[in-house]
């Protein structure tokens, strides 16, 4: 039997979380090591003023073996559309010919028919591989890495010129030749790029190797990300990490969760984490 975390809410006097429950308890015998937890109160197109805490409208669906990545997501609705029957759907990167979701969900199907939808999930819930867990999580970790790079090429732009690529390998070497500008203005070039000479070398074409480390409940996998063909290494435990992503991981651990630690990395949750090499 699946557990689960949920709010009672009704709406249209059904029970949204017994239909969704009911769908929870036909998956979970055909799905074995599933739990669920609550996906959220949905607002849109409900009446907040009798129920100004939403509705519940979905259930994220985890593995036993991993319960910080969910594998998947069911819902119902068309109740506040006032419908005779529920509409049941089910989201998952495993589904391949659905309809896209935003987010990280990959694609949905729905359906009138909750034995559609069982047979859909039967078909696709099971764990994650290293893999997919990795391209889930791995927008907000190149996105703190874009935003360094980015900045400091806006810094440059706004100090030397949107040429300033061509420019600063001469720059350095006038400065060197103790050149003496005409201008003021290409002096504060100069100045710039000197003064700032460690961060333009570190973030200017700034692409870190990187790791990425995917904790379960039985075993650690880790792979440096650059090394696309080979496969992620296993280990039993985070103890058994080397002692450089060790380290990098005990300082997330102690980060506050999703904060972009530089040189360090980024904790995506408890069991996905980004150790820059």
């Amino acid at each position: 039997m699946p557990e689960y975390d949920v709010k009672a809410s009704k709406f249209s006097d059904v029970d949204t979380v017994d239909c969704l429950i009911d769908l929870a308890n036909q998956i979970s015998k055909v799905v074995p090591d599933i739990s669920f937890k609550h996906g959220g109160m949905e607002k849109w197109g409900v009446n907040l003023e009798k129920h100004p805490d939403g509705v519940c409208q979905a259930l994220k669906i985890f593995h036993a073996d991993d319960l910080n990545n969910h594998i998947g997501v069911i819902e119902v609705s068309n109740f506040y559309r006032e419908t005779d029957k529920p509409k049941y759907g089910i989201s998952s990167i495993n589904i391949n010919d659905g309809r896209n979701t935003y987010g990280e969900n990959g694609q949905h199907k729905y359906s009138i028919n909750i034995k559609n939808i069982v047979r859909v999930a039967k078909k696709v819930l099971k764990p994650f591989t290293f893999n997919q867990i990795a391209d889930r999580h791995k927008r907000e970790f190149e996105n703190n890495i874009d935003s360094l790079r980015n900045n400091i090429n806006w810094q440059l732009r706004q100090n030397v010129c949107d040429g300033y690529q061509h420019l600063i390998d001469d720059i350095e070497n006038l400065y060197h030749l103790d050149y003496k500008p005409k201008n003021d203005k290409f002096k504060q070039m100069i100045e710039y790029v000197m003064n700032n000479k460690a961060n333009i070398d570190k973030y200017r074409n700034y692409k870190p190797p990187h790791y990425f480390v995917l904790v379960k409940n039985n075993l650690v996998q880790y792979r440096l990300m650059s090394d696309k063909q080979a496969e992620p290494i296993t280990i039993r435990a985070k103890d058994e990490l080397p002692d450089d992503i060790k380290g990098k991981l005990f300082v997330l651990d102690i980060t506050d969760k999703q904060d972009f630690v530089e040189d360090i990395g980024l904790k995506q949750n408890d069991g996905a984490y980004w150790i820059i090499a």
